[in-house]
Formats: C-alpha cells, sequence, structure tokens
C-alpha cells in the first residue's frame, strides 16, 4: 500500500467494499487533488453509486464496510471510520450533490429553511442570512426573499439542481461529489450546469468528482477519468488521452456508443449483454463474456491494473499496442 500523498484530497486504493457480507466492489482506485475535477463512469450497476456512498462517509448506513483497501480524505485515513467520525468531515471536508433534486429536497421545507438548516448544523454561530445569500449567488441564483419562500416543487429542474449545489457549498467543502448532476435535464441546462460546476472549483480550488453514467455527457467538464466496470476501475487517466486512446475494451465500447460518434442514418452500437451480479463475478476478467476482443488467457485470473501510458492505467493484458508503447518510450 502507498503512503498518501499530502496534496491530494480524495486517495481511494484498491478499495473493495461488502454490503450486508456481499462483495459490491472488487476494487476501485482513484484521486482528487485541489481544483482538479475528476469523471467517476460506467453503466448503471457497475458500482458508481457505492463508491459515492464509501467516498461520503454513507456506506454504514446501509450496511455496508470496507474490508480492503484504503479510504483517505484530506490526508486522514478513514478506511475503517464510524459514522460519528465521518460527520467531523462531511460537509466540511467533502459535500455530496446528490441525484434527483426533487427527491432530494424537502418538499414540505421552504428553500430558505432548508439552506438555514444546512447552515447552522455546521456552525451555529453563522450569520445565516449572510450565507444563504453567499451560496446562492454562488450558483448563480437571486438571494430574493422570493425564492427563499419558495419551495421545491415550484422551481425548474435546472433551478433546484442550483439550489442542491448551493447546499453542497453552504459548509464550504474542499471536495465536491456530484453524483449524476445532470440527470432529467435538458441539453442547454446540462450544459449549464456543468460551466457552473467548473466555475466553481476553478475560483475557490474545490477537488470535484463528477459521477455520470454518460461520459460523453462529462467529458469536456474533466481534467482525468476512471472507468468503471463490475465493481472495479478499468480504466484512468487524463480525459484527452483516454477519449483519444481508451487503453481497455470496455472503455472503446462506452465511447463508440456515443451518438455524436455515430454514423447519420445507422444505428449507434451497444453493448451486448448487461453488466453481471457484482456478488458472483467469474474468475478472470468480468468483462471478457462481453468482450470482442477477449482471448483465453483473458478467462483465467483476475487482471491488475497495469500501466498503459505516463498516467494512465489500465485493467487489461491486451491493451492497444499504441498505448504499451508509450510505456516504454
Amino acid at each position: 500500500m502507498t503512503a498518501p500523498t499530502a496534496n491530494r484530497l480524495l486517495e481511494v486504493e484498491q478499495v473493495a467494499v461488502a454490503v450486508g457480507g456481499k462483495p459490491i466492489l472488487h476494487g476501485v482506485d482513484l484521486s482528487v487533488s485541489p481544483g482538479q475535477a475528476v469523471g467517476l463512469v460506467g453503466e448503471t450497476g457497475c458500482g458508481k453509486s457505492m463508491t459515492v456512498r464509501t467516498v461520503t462517509g454513507l456506506l454504514t448506513r446501509i450496511g455496508g464496510r470496507v474490508h480492503s483497501g484504503a479510504v483517505r480524505l484530506g490526508g486522514e485515513d478513514l478506511t475503517g471510520a464510524n459514522e460519528r467520525r465521518w460527520r467531523d468531515h462531511q460537509g466540511r471536508t467533502v459535500a455530496l450533490v446528490p441525484q434527483a433534486s426533487m427527491s432530494s429536497l424537502d418538499p414540505l421545507q421552504s428553500i430558505g429553511r432548508q439552506l438555514a438548516e444546512t447552515i447552522r448544523r455546521a456552525d451555529r454561530r453563522a450569520d445565516v442570512a449572510r450565507e444563504s445569500r453567499r451560496s446562492l449567488q454562488a450558483v448563480h441564483l437571486d438571494p430574493s426573499e422570493t425564492l427563499l419562500r419558495s419551495y421545491p416543487h415550484e422551481l425548474s429542474g435546472g433551478m433546484r439542481q442550483r439550489v442542491m449545489i448551493a447546499l453542497a457549498l453552504a459548509v464550504k467543502p474542499r471536495l465536491l461529489v456530484a453524483d449524476e448532476p445532470t440527470t432529467a435535464l435538458d441539453a442547454a441546462i446540462r450544459r449549464s450546469i456543468l460551466e457552473l460546476l467548473t466555475e466553481l472549483r476553478l475560483d475557490h480550488g474545490l477537488g470535484l468528482l463528477l459521477v455520470s453514467h454518460d461520459i460523453g455527457a462529462i467529458a469536456a467538464a474533466t481534467d482525468a477519468l476512471a472507468v468503471m466496470y463490475a465493481g472495479r476501475t478499468v480504466e484512468s487517466g487524463p480525459t484527452d488521452q483516454v477519449l483519444a486512446r481508451p487503453a481497455h475494451p470496455y472503455t472503446a465500447a462506452l465511447l463508440s456508443c456515443l451518438p455524436e460518434r455515430g454514423r447519420p442514418g445507422e444505428p449507434l452500437p451497444v453493448i451486448p449483454g448487461s453488466v453481471q451480479d457484482l456478488s458472483r463475478l467469474p474468475r478472470g476478467c468480468p468483462f471478457a463474456p462481453r468482450c470482442v476482443l477477449a482471448q483465453p488467457d483473458c478467462l483465467d485470473d483476475a487482471v491488475p491494473s497495469l500501466p498503459v501510458g505516463p498516467g494512465r492505467l489500465a485493467a487489461c493484458r491486451h491493451a492497444p499496442a499504441q498505448s504499451q508503447a508509450e510505456v516504454s518510450a
């Protein structure tokens, strides 16, 4: 196990997680530094949400625990931390922007009341009115009495999402985890939300972990990508390099399914099959049953993450030749 890196806000190293005794995550690696945006991508069911729970301290609420690997936040090892210890970091060090703003916001409380409760929970001596205004202005919302008195159902989807970000910012975190922040929003609003998150992390030096099933939706807003499949990280590296030369067949398959990469008049490719049960994975590479490049050795033992270029890793024995050449260059 490597030593913690002082300038990283978040370090997740070969983390394996079980819930109710069933293994769910099998080897997750990712890191986020101040001012950096990292995308965590993969199909529904690959373990992204469980990873979010792991790095935000919400794992124990569903009976989960880390049984190997390491989770470090702000330089502190929280691998086996209980819920009380995690509460010291929730909000202050890391804050979550959950998906589905309509169900995440309390429908029975006004926006002002929800902001006030969040701010008081973090600091009972805070000037609630001032901090509420600051948080709303940071996400480009007018902190008027009309908005503060409004209820979630009275706002548009884009405004609700901005309120969710404002709630996360209200306690001045160092790391923001945005779980599917553009789900159910139209294209223009998706773009504006991602632009807002980019602005916030650059202006405030925030680390940003952007989680999405759509690699195309968040690619432009990230510096690095971590691609998940079947509960583990199968590829990671600088976003532009991963997009230009995917080293893992799963990453290449995800990219081939993007509408902008399709040919006019032709149906979009699909990845055959589906993500397997994370608690009963086969021996060897879990993507092998769906992989067009699978070889007999892919069905043997699990494949470790291998260097495929500067700052790049892929869990594939048959990574593209050009990526392997970069390692020896």
